[in-house]
């Protein structure tokens, strides 16, 4: 391959991208980076097999797409990186109390919730216990209908 290939040639200037090159020293996308890499380096080799006017006729239509391509992979790259830089410094700042109010308004939910739940529980049984006492009523006053009744006849 001589220089005026690699001047030519989009998937060189591709493999010798900074995004290219981030995304590789990402332990998270290093896969899919090294993917990316190996395609482009086949791209390549294909490339350099094609005749002059092929060649250009490629550059001419597709060189741009790749720059434009590879600088919006690389300012993703970059705002992922300053977005988790500033991730790791807002984990600095202290909270000046934060966790501690935090926690008491926590504990006092539960408190509220336990509380509602213990309510609940004496309300529910109560209702059975009405319901249960009503109905042994009900059924003493029939009860006394029916001698009642009999004592008639």
């Amino acid at each position: 391959m001589n220089a005026a290939d690699g001047e030519e040639n989009p998937f060189i200037h591709a493999l010798q991208s900074d995004a290219l090159n981030e995304l590789l020293n990402d332990k998270d996308k290093h896969e899919m980076a090294q993917q990316l890499a190996d395609n482009l380096r086949k791209l390549s080799d294909m490339f350099v097999k094609l005749s002059d006017q092929e060649k250009q006729q490629f550059v001419k239509e597709f060189k741009g797409q790749f720059i434009n391509q590879l600088k919006g992979l690389s300012e993703m790259v970059k705002q992922q990186k300053v977005t988790h830089d500033n991730a790791e410094d807002l984990k600095s700042i202290p909270l000046f109390g934060a966790n501690e109010i935090l926690h008491e308004e926590l504990n006092f939910y539960l408190m509220i919730a336990f509380g509602m739940l213990i309510v609940l529980f004496v309300v529910f049984f109560g209702y059975k216990l009405y319901l249960s006492l009503t109905e042994k009523e009900r059924k003493l006053q029939e009860k006394q209908k029916a001698k009642q009744s009999k004592k008639k006849k």
